[in-house]
C-alpha cells in the first residue's frame, strides 16, 4: 500500500478560521489539523485557479487564502514526510509493528492504517525530524 492510498486524495473541512489559524477536520477520523496563518511556519492553503478548489500543503510555508471560511472543503496535497509530531509518532509505531518489535494487535487509529503502507514509505514518515513540526496536524 502506498502513502497516497492512505493519505492522498483526502478532503478536509474548514471548521474554524480566525486571525491566527485555520482549523480543518477530517470528516472520517474527526482529527483536527491546525494551519497557522504565520507565513514563516509550515502550512499554506491556496485556491487552485483551474479547479477553483482549496488545497492545503502542510510542508510548505506560505499564506492561507483570505477567502476561506468555515464549511469550505480543502484537498490535501500529496505528502512524503510526516507533517506533525503525532503523525511521525504513529508512523514510528506502525514501523515497529512491521518489524515485529510490537504486536500488530496493539495498533490503533492512524498507526493501524499506516501499518498497511509499504515499508519504504513508512520509513520516510517515521524518520521525519521533529524540528519545526507542529504537535498536531493530518
Amino acid at each position: 500500500m502506498k502513502v497516497a492510498d492512505i493519505l492522498g486524495e483526502q478532503t478536509l473541512q474548514v471548521v474554524a478560521d480566525d486571525p491566527k489559524q485555520t482549523t480543518l477536520v477530517d470528516p472520517k477520523t474527526k482529527i483536527q489539523t491546525l494551519i497557522p496563518k504565520d507565513p514563516n511556519k509550515p502550512g499554506m492553503i491556496t485556491k487552485d485557479p483551474n479547479s477553483n478548489k482549496f488545497v492545503v500543503n502542510t510542508q510548505q510555508s506560505g499564506e492561507v487564502d483570505q477567502t476561506i471560511k468555515p464549511g469550505e472543503q480543502v484537498e490535501v496535497a500529496a505528502m512524503e514526510k510526516a507533517v506533525s509530531r503525532k503523525q511521525q509518532q504513529a508512523a514510528g509505531i506502525a514501523h515497529a509493528a512491521q518489524k515485529g518489535e510490537i504486536p500488530a494487535s496493539k495498533l490503533r487509529g492512524a498507526s493501524k492504517e499506516m501499518a498497511k503502507m509499504n515499508q519504504s514509505d513508512l520509513t520516510d514518515f517515521a524518520s521525519t525530524k521533529h524540528k519545526g513540526l507542529p504537535d498536531r496536524v493530518a
